[in-house]
């Protein structure tokens, strides 16, 4: 049913992850149906976005640059990427669980996610930054680094850890620490 529905909108997916670039914004949207255990059928959507610069940048902290010669989707699915800002999440109970029902859903989700991208603007990511918590400590010192507030990100990665990400022996926190010290 998705892959006939993007068309018309010239979406991108790739796995379970519906995608679109516009200028240097990165939109993707997650639709998911689930029965829990009270049985009702939930189908909800989340709507992130998050400026290029931000994986290019985690990638560079990571010394995996080729990561950029990669189709853009790898930012929707990859391992090593950050998380948007979640911009928007819904859930709505389908109280008749046929198809029908599923598809008018389905499509008011689509339509909300083309109309985020037409109007949304990069303020939208800072504006939600922080308004879901999975790789939101990544979104603060990467966009603190990339607006050139070093010290303000070394300060904020002070009691951190490690970060979440390792790559050949490079963690992330400790990575960007190196580099805020350094300047």
């Amino acid at each position: 049913m998705l892959k006939e529905k993007i068309k018309e909108y010239k979406f991108k997916k790739k796995d379970y992850m519906i995608w679109f670039s516009k200028d240097d914004r990165f939109y993707d949207l997650m639709i998911h149906v689930a029965v829990p255990e009270d049985g009702r059928c939930i189908c909800s959507a989340e709507e992130t976005l998050k400026p290029l610069w931000l994986d290019e940048l985690l990638w560079d902290f990571l010394n995996m640059p080729d990561n950029r010669k990669e189709p853009y989707s790898l930012r929707a699915i990859g391992a090593f990427t950050v998380k948007g800002s979640q911009i928007y999440q819904e859930s709505r109970e389908l109280a008749n669980w046929d198809v029908k029902e599923l598809e008018q859903c389905v499509d008011a989700y689509l339509e909300h996610f083309a109309q985020t991208i037409r109007t949304g603007t990069m303020d939208d990511f800072y504006t939600y930054l922080e308004a879901s918590p999975y790789h939101v400590e990544l979104r603060r010192s990467l966009s603190l680094i990339h607006q050139g507030q070093h010290q303000e990100a070394l300060a904020y990665l002070k009691d951190k850890g490690q970060g979440i990400f390792c790559n050949a022996g490079i963690w992330i926190n400790e990575a960007m620490r190196e580099y805020c010290k350094t300047l």
